[in-house]
């Protein structure tokens, strides 16, 4: 009988100092409507070498600016003397996190995070697997 009271006389004390010591209702929980693209800190460079199946890479600069154009500049590895560059307008998609570009960018998909960017597949899923990593863009420096 002893020990039984002593359990739960702990539990009951344990149980009293993990309880929270304000209720929590709907209003005391934050709403978080943080997005990539509320965000201050998307508009710039970024730079990467994505994969290529048969050339050494693909290297890319992607510059998103502040009113919608982005310029975006590709080169063939050890294939093109010169970078292609294309400009255009570029649009938020509906989860606040994606971007599509125009027709002169391809209609292409990128996954906007902080101080990256992501090239998605064209059906707007991440690259998965080894490779996974070389299709992330940095912020140039």
């Amino acid at each position: 009988m002893m020990k039984t009271t002593l359990t739960c006389t702990l539990t009951v004390a344990l149980l009293a100092g993990c309880a929270p010591s304000k209720p929590i209702t709907a209003r005391s929980v934050p709403v978080d409507n943080h997005t990539a693209r509320n965000a201050l800190d998307w508009p710039g460079s970024y730079d990467g070498t994505l994969p290529c199946a048969d050339c050494p890479g693909i290297r890319i600069r992607l510059t998103l600016m502040k009113d919608g154009r982005y310029e975006r500049t590709t080169q063939y590895l050890d294939r093109q003397e010169q970078p292609e560059t294309v400009a255009g307008g570029f649009s938020w998609e509906s989860d606040g996190s994606t971007i599509r570009l125009d027709a002169s960018g391809d209609s292409q998909r990128y996954f906007i995070a902080e101080n990256q960017v992501t090239l998605l597949y064209r059906d707007g899923t991440r690259p998965t697997g080894p490779l996974a990593p070389h299709y992330v863009l940095r912020r140039a420096q």
